[in-house]
């Protein structure tokens, strides 16, 4: 069984509103709808990580065939309380920001799946991007970057080794395959270029922008 651990827990500062960004409307249904409904077009363990603020009104949308579990003070410790509800063997873990993952990405996971190794999804970089060195700044390459995104992809027995291992040093990181490799640099980690309109949504223009892809997106 493949499981989805679907994030929504963080506070979204950026985006500027009082409101967990996740609940935010896009044609009058929240934004971790349009991840979750499409992961449910697949036979797919659900669940949904939440904010304690907002587990009760979580719980009230009467969501079927999910799991809802309240997540962490950070990404990362959401992502581990997701981990131990998991009851697949492979995992996908994704921000519910990233509102318009499409089932073509999701498909190209499953055929590329393998319990020994981890899928990481990314988006081109189209910027040029530059690395301050001391008081000098070098431009690197932009052909020789990718911008990590979701669904980051592994075993639930990788993943769950290489959290409590974080866990244990206190070490933290800001995605799942990072921990990968740094803990398990022996798996090799695939790539998939995951489709333009999932870019996580986390600025009000973001928001903006989500509005018009939401009239198309099916």
């Amino acid at each position: 069984m493949i499981s989805v651990v679907l994030l929504m827990a963080g506070r979204g500062q950026r985006m500027k509103k009082n409101i967990n960004k996740a609940l935010l409307k896009v044609l009058d249904e929240p934004i971790f709808t349009y991840p979750l409904k499409t992961f449910k077009n697949f036979n797919f363990e659900i669940i949904l990580v939440v904010s304690k603020e907002n587990y009760d009104e979580i719980i009230n949308m009467n969501l079927e065939n999910v799991k809802i579990v309240i997540g962490g003070a950070t990404r990362q410790e959401s992502v581990y309380n997701g981990l131990k509800e998991a009851t697949g063997d492979y995992i996908l873990i994704h921000d519910a920001a990233r509102a318009f993952i499409d089932k073509a990405t999701i498909e190209k996971i499953i055929n590329l799946k393998n319990n020994n190794e981890a899928i990481l999804t990314y988006l081109n970089v189209k910027d040029t991007i530059k690395i301050k060195d001391l008081d000098k700044y070098k431009t690197l390459k932009r052909d020789d970057l990718i911008a990590a995104s979701t669904p980051q992809c592994a075993s639930k027995e990788i993943f769950l080794e290489v959290y409590e291992k974080a866990k244990l040093e206190n070490y933290s990181a800001t995605d799942d395959i990072s921990l990968i490799e740094k803990y398990r640099p022996d798996i090799k980690i695939n790539y998939i270029l995951a489709n333009d309109e999932s870019f996580k949504i986390t600025t009000p223009i973001d928001y903006e922008l989500a509005k018009i892809i939401g009239r198309n997106f099916k």
